[in-house]
């Protein structure tokens, strides 16, 4: 099933390989999935297995006499209205009670006692995890006897210290909601911030159910690590959303930012829990359709730059829901469709080569914004460049001789080049710019997507219940972003495809009336796979290669990628790159009630599956740059020296290079284990105790295909000759340094080999979580909270395949940068124009492709490459979480909320180069910089493989002979737990809830959020990874000072039932009843802006001056050599850190607004027309202005394009009954 699944969501019939990584047999056999739901099933028996994460209510108090003395054994009942189902307790000795496992929704509460008089307390609401003290008054009589109060309840949470926003069924019906994603809603909440800028057309631009997006940072978590429930059961995997349910399916959400009950774990951050409705005694339901179309939108401001007109746009989002009783008061069902058609502007704005260029004369060309030619140099007249001579900064520079006439011959061009560069169309705007001068505004993206959704609840028995829920969706995208034809196209092209699956199955039994058992398993996948090939037919052949080696796990003719520095790439051929995730969970627990005591605990078993499937560039990538054809090796002069279409038309890559991809299937288990104890010291005061513990296991790869450390110790098999040379050259006159003491030592371990464990980690088990918080009414309608907790979230990794997936670099040259490798033999010798044979473009990979030998090299594995690892020992980031709030309850349903909070996340990854040259080598390097990167001979050379960096060429750099590990161009650590995040912040919240519709302003609700906040973070400075370059104290890339939000839905107060107009005449009515206005505003301060980390600036403050769009901060190219400075190779900057906390980018406050209009056809059914407009005031967010290098052309301006939607205009129309 699992593999007709695969395939039928890839769109391409598997081979053989493919069949044996995903296919369901595959994965049982491998899984043992039925010993692991044995074990899991056991433990649930013994202690209550629990995933925890509760989305039901719970009501608690106490029962007093008159004499406010405690009443035993009072029977408490919670009905809910629309179904009829209820729970029922008994108080306690102290008159205590509590009913948990509510669904959210409205009950009527009823107290009966002997000798006293009943009490019935209606339209109490209950929201998601809500936790309501509701404390009940008896008056001595006779039990027949009932005082009924209607709608007494407080606002303000008393019974806890958790913070949180719950958005009820209308706000999330009726809030403008661009794409109607239930998610996007979050932003709304204090504390949380939606960090992508980039919407448009975007596959995550958080606008469709689509766009599974994890960008949210939730009181300075990192984004990503948060926790997405649904009815209580995980639909994140890696701290995004897999699914966003529509929003007529959903009850309610709560956005929980501070939960300090222990029953919610792996979080950095927050948790969103999502309650999807259920079917009540009535049939009820809904239908819907809302429209958009071009004409209704506001054109880009890029488009409106160019003079082009709005792109084509239509988008359809339809669907229904229906629910009801299959036996009232017993079963009850739910369904839900929505379905997705959208063909959406995607234009495209960019570079292509010039025409006038592309038969190789850059004599007459001048670009605009220039005032000469581009000068290219030939390659071939490299000579060594003197120290004395200009621009020769450093050792190993070559200096060129100009083309004559500045034309490259004839004979010269490459007839494969030349076929290449054809496949660039011809600019069609400003055809003398290098820059953005194609464009199509007429370029299209299109997206599709299904959700079904049902719920079944059941009532077995008056103490046992089940509900099932089963979630589904399926979709499909096309993107491209180039807006060329194919084959040059590029993107997200045809059989691009994301699919989730959920299934949660839950089981209640009450115990005892003080104790009830919770169980609930679940399981979710979510597979997509996003090739990015436009013309499968399109091989490499037809432009004239006649040999790209292939390889095994991906055989493929496809033509490689080409990229062109300064223009647009072309040419796809990542035909696969799929990659899905399961998760199986098992969840459960018990709550029940002793003395003063709220009583919960239970555990969590979860086991997390992860496929990886990806061809990569399985032909290859070939990339062009201009520095071939500069006049200085190593050292550009700017935009008119050299240039990239020159190198191409030559046949010279700058690079490239060959993916040999494995796939992989790995499995991670995870255990957890709570307690928690909602003490009712008193009336007035709870706190809530709460203790966590949870083991992330490492992940176990079924095939033993994961590295698992880096041994520092053992000796490579090739020491011995490598040292032998080295001490040869040096006593044959060589200056270089001495070979390391003890040889070439250190080198890559696999997991399963060698006596290693197969798990590519060691268990953490330090993740003790104890949560505490507390919530004091110490006056009336006010309540005082606070809280701190533990938090570990989910378990950083990385892929961990070195030796089993590999890449085979370009060789670019042989004689360390002053000839093309095409162009010389194997002495170094220049024998020709390179435009045929060895590592020309007729055979650019000659040695063939490195195959990966998996763990079969031990040690040697990468040899001459770069490396990066995992150590074994993985702690994982702790987050402590603290807060003080003071919540208000004021006249006319009013609720205002101030709150500091605060985060410190240590442990967070870091990832050190532990092969940096030494510090004393730096500090030399500051003199004499040309010492280090100085040309010398190489000792590896002749022993290492030719087709690897260190045994490529004759020579090699005296830096990489310092190193520690010499033998290895790098050595990262990926997960060095050395970062620190911290977070502190001032939240506010002003929320009205609804008015009685008699109100004279007819019926209100608003919530406005204001949040002020500074995130920052302990970094390495310069991002250097060097482990002995001192950190720095930064704002982090999330940082936004301010954040304000509000969403308002007001009933206009006409027509029937309302303070005006109420007995106008049918036709009155009509018209004038049943209006709606509706509208949510966002505003976020901008990013903080990166530093100009290579240019010292001499001139004082950078924002001296008015800031307009062309001067976001000082770039005055007149005063360019008096202001700027570049530092040398080597030099250290000490002046200013990664990012400007000063210096920030533009932002603008963003407003949706919506009108409805709603005809009451009878009682029972409803027609709904509404219009609604995003970004009402066409209000543009820009991109932040480059700001890292002060020579280029765009420093400090704010580039034309739009990040956000222009104003787009939405109508509806929705029938409910």
């Amino acid at each position: 099933m699992l593999d007709q699944i695969c395939c039928q969501v890839s769109g391409f019939t598997p081979a053989t390989w493919f069949e044996d990584s995903v296919t369901g047999s595959f994965i049982l056999g491998e899984f043992n999935m039925t010993r692991s739901l044995r074990t899991a099933a056991l433990f649930a028996l013994a202690v209550g297995v629990s995933y925890g994460q509760e989305y039901r209510a719970t009501i608690l108090g106490t029962v007093a006499d008159p004499s406010k003395s405690p009443i035993p054994n009072a029977v408490i009942k919670a009905t809910r209205e629309d179904t009829g189902v209820s729970r029922e307790t008994k108080s306690n000795d102290q008159g205590i009670y509590a009913i948990v496992g509510l669904d959210p929704g409205r009950y009527v509460v009823t107290v009966t006692a002997e000798g006293f008089q009943a009490v019935r307390r209606t339209g109490i609401v209950l929201l998601t995890a809500d936790k309501l003290n509701l404390n009940i008054g008896m008056e001595v009589g006779a039990v027949t006897q009932e005082i009924t109060v209607v709608g007494e309840q407080e606002l303000i949470q008393t019974a806890t210290a958790s913070r949180g926003l719950v958005f009820d069924p209308i706000k999330m019906q009726e809030i403008p909601l661009n794409g109607r994603q239930s998610y996007m809603l979050m932003r709304l909440s204090p504390g949380v911030m939606f960090t992508q800028r980039q919407f448009g057309s975007s596959g995550f631009s958080g606008t469709r159910a689509w766009d599974v997006n994890g960008s949210f940072t939730m009181n300075g978590g990192r984004t990503g690590s948060n926790q997405f429930l649904l009815n209580g059961a995980p639909i994140s995997t890696n701290g995004t959303f897999n699914l966003a349910p529509n929003v007529e399916a959903v009850q309610e959400m709560k956005v929980m930012v501070n939960t300090y009950d222990s029953q919610y774990g792996r979080s950095g951050g927050g948790h969103v829990s999502t309650t999807l409705k259920s079917g009540t005694n009535d049939w009820h339901g809904t239908m819907f359709n809302f429209w958009r179309n071009r004409i209704l939108d506001a054109n880009t401001r890029q488009n409106n730059a160019l003079g082009v007109r709005r792109g084509f746009r239509n988008q359809h989002q339809f669907g229904g829901t229906v629910g009801g009783p299959i036996r009232k008061n017993r079963d009850f069902v739910f369904f839900s469709f929505e379905g997705w058609r959208e063909r959406v502007p995607f234009p495209s704005n960019v570079s292509v080569p010039p025409l006038e260029v592309r038969q190789g004369d850059f004599s007459t060309f001048v670009p605009q914004g220039q005032t000469g030619v581009i000068r290219i140099y030939d390659p071939m007249t490299s000579q060594p460049c003197t120290i004395a001579a200009l621009n020769c900064r450093a050792g190993g520079v070559f200096r060129r001789q100009p083309f004559p006439g500045n034309r490259i011959p004839a004979s010269r061009i490459s007839p494969i080049g030349r076929a290449i560069l054809g496949y660039w169309p011809g600019p069609n705007f400003q055809a003398q710019s290098l820059v953005n001068n194609f464009t199509r505004p007429d370029n299209l993206g299109q997206y599709r997507y299904e959700q079904p959704m049902a719920r079944y609840d059941k009532v077995l028995t008056d103490n046992d219940r089940i509900n099932f829920l089963f979630t589904f969706q399926d979709g499909s995208e096309f993107r491209d972003g180039t807006g060329f034809q194919p084959p040059a196209q590029t993107g997200n092209m045809p059989g691009t495809v994301r699919q989730d699956q959920n299934y949660v199955l839950s089981y209640d039994k009450t115990l005892s009336p003080t104790r009830l058992f919770h169980a609930q398993a679940s399981y979710n996948r979510f597979v997509e796979n996003f090739p990015d090939v436009s013309d499968p037919d399109f091989t490499w052949d037809k432009v004239g290669i006649r040999n790209i080696p292939q390889v095994d796990t991906f055989p493929t003719r496809l033509m490689p990628r080409v990229t062109l520095g300064g223009f647009r790439e072309i040419f796809g051929n990542q035909y696969i790159n799929q990659s899905s995730r399961q998760q199986l969970n098992f969840q459960g627990n018990i709550a029940e009630t002793r003395g003063r005591h709220s009583l919960k605990y239970g555990a969590e078993f979860a086991m997390l599956l992860r496929h990886n499937f990806s061809s990569g560039r399985s032909s290859g990538q070939m990339d062009f740059n201009g520095d071939w054809t500069r006049e200085y090796s190593a050292i550009g002069q700017g935009a008119l020296d050299g240039n990239s279409v020159a190198s191409l038309l030559l046949g010279y890559q700058a690079g490239g290079t060959i993916n040999f991809n494995d796939t992989f299937f790995r499995r991670e288990p995870y255990w957890g284990v709570f307690f928690q104890d909602d003490w009712k010291i008193s009336n007035r005061l709870t706190l809530n105790l709460g203790l966590r513990y949870d083991i992330q296991y490492g992940l176990i790869e079924i095939h033993d295909r994961i590295n698992r450390d880096w041994d520092f110790a053992s000796v490579q098999p090739l020491s011995g000759a490598v040292v032998g040379r080295w001490n040869q050259l040096r006593t044959g006159g060589a200056n270089i340094p001495t070979p390391p003491q003890g040889g070439l030592v250190g080198g890559m371990t696999f997991a399963g080999v060698g006596g290693q464990p197969r798990r590519s980690y060691n268990a953490d088990l330090s993740n003790i979580q104890p949560r505490i918080g507390f919530a004091y009414n110490f006056a009336s309608k006010t309540v005082m909270r606070g809280g701190f907790g533990i938090f570990h979230r989910t378990a950083t990794q990385n892929n961990l395949t070195t030796g089993f997936s590999l890449s085979t670099p370009f060789i670019g040259s042989t004689t360390a940068g002053q000839f093309p490798s095409s162009t010389t033999d194997a002495a170094g010798n220049v024998v020709g124009p390179g435009l045929a044979g060895a590592y020309s473009l007729e055979n650019p990979w000659p040695g063939g492709v490195v195959r990966p030998l998996g763990s079969t090299l031990g040690i040697a594995t990468n040899l001459g490459q770069g490396v990066s690892y995992d150590p074994p020992r993985r702690p994982i980031p702790r987050t402590f979480q603290w807060s003080y709030t003071l919540e208000r309850e004021l006249p006319g349903n009013l609720v205002l909320e101030a709150s500091y909070v605060g985060s410190l996340t240590n442990k967070e990854n870091r990832a050190p180069q532990l092969n940096a040259m030494p510090k004393e080598a730096f500090d030399a390097a500051q003199s004499d910089p040309n010492f280090y990167s100085a040309r010398v001979p190489n000792p590896f050379f002749g022993i290492f493989p030719t087709n690897v960096g260190l045994g490529a060429s004759a020579d090699v750099s005296r830096e990489q002979l310092l190193r520690p590990f010499p033998h290895f161009t790098s050595l990262v650590n990926n997960i060095a737990p050395w970062g620190r995040v911290w977070y502190h912040g001032l939240q506010v919240r002003f929320e009205k809830r609804m008015l009685g519709e008699r109100s004279r302003m007819g019926a209100l609700t608003w919530v406005g959020a204001y949040t002020w906040s500074k995130q920052l973070e302990r970094q390495w400075m310069d991002d250097f990874s060097y482990t002995w370059r001192p950190f720095v104290t930064q704002v982090t890339g999330d940082d936004r000072r301010h954040n304000l939000t509000f969403a308002g839905i007001w009933d206009l107060p006409f027509g029937k039932g309302r303070s005006y107009l109420a007995d106008m005449p049918k036709i009155g009515q009509l018209a004038l009843g049943g209006w709606t206005a509706n509208m949510n505003l966002i505003y976020q301060s901008g990013t903080p802006l990166g530093s100009w980390r290579d240019w010292e600036f001499r001139c004082g403050d950078p924002t001296q001056g008015a800031q307009t769009e062309n001067r976001w901060f000082f770039n005055d190219r007149s005063r360019f050599n008096e202001c700027w400075r570049q530092l040398r190779p080597f030099e250290y900057r000490t002046l200013e850190p990664n990012r400007f906390d000063w210096l920030r980018g533009q932002s603008a406050p963003q407003i949706d607004i919506m009108i409805s209009k709603k005809f009451q056809v009878n009682e029972r059914w409803q027609v709904e027309f509404r219009a609604e407009a995003f970004n009402a005031f066409n209000t543009p967010l820009r991109a932040d202005p480059p700001s890292g290098n002060p020579s280029a052309a765009d420093f400090g301006i704010l580039p034309v394009a739009q990040l956000n939607f222009p104003r787009n205009v939405q109508l509806g129309a929705r029938i409910r009954f």
